[in-house]
């Protein structure tokens, strides 16, 4: 089993661990933001149950702002392969997010619940 905490502490998390993650949160027991990093095409066609923002690499800057008011929240980045993620990780550390966390492996490696056109 996993610990809720310190997987919200780590830079990076697996698609097992996040579907543990988000069944925490729906009961209450974990508190954080999922951020879908691709672009909206993508994004369309197929996601993840339970994503809270889309924000498509390709207007990072701009769409940001939306989140602005959550520097001190858990945020999980997310993408197709973790690449793009990884890169908005970088990207919000540098402007103030405290605690960001990479999905390594994006969408492709997420065995949970997905929404697919």
């Amino acid at each position: 089993m996993y610990n809720t905490d310190e997987l919200l502490e780590r830079a990076e998390i697996n698609g097992k661990e996040l579907e543990y993650l988000l069944s925490e949160r729906k009961i209450g027991r974990a508190e954080f933001l999922l951020v879908d990093v691709r672009e909206e095409y993508e994004y369309n066609q197929k996601r993840i149950v339970g994503v809270d923002y889309l924000i498509p690499l390709s207007d990072f800057f701009n769409k940001a702002q939306q989140i602005e008011d959550y520097k001190s929240k858990h945020i999980i980045a997310k993408c197709k392969l973790g690449g793009r993620s990884a890169q908005a990780q970088m990207q919000l550390k540098r402007m103030g997010f405290k605690s960001v966390i990479n999905l390594a492996g994006g969408i492709t490696k997420f065995g949970g619940d997905i929404k697919q056109r």
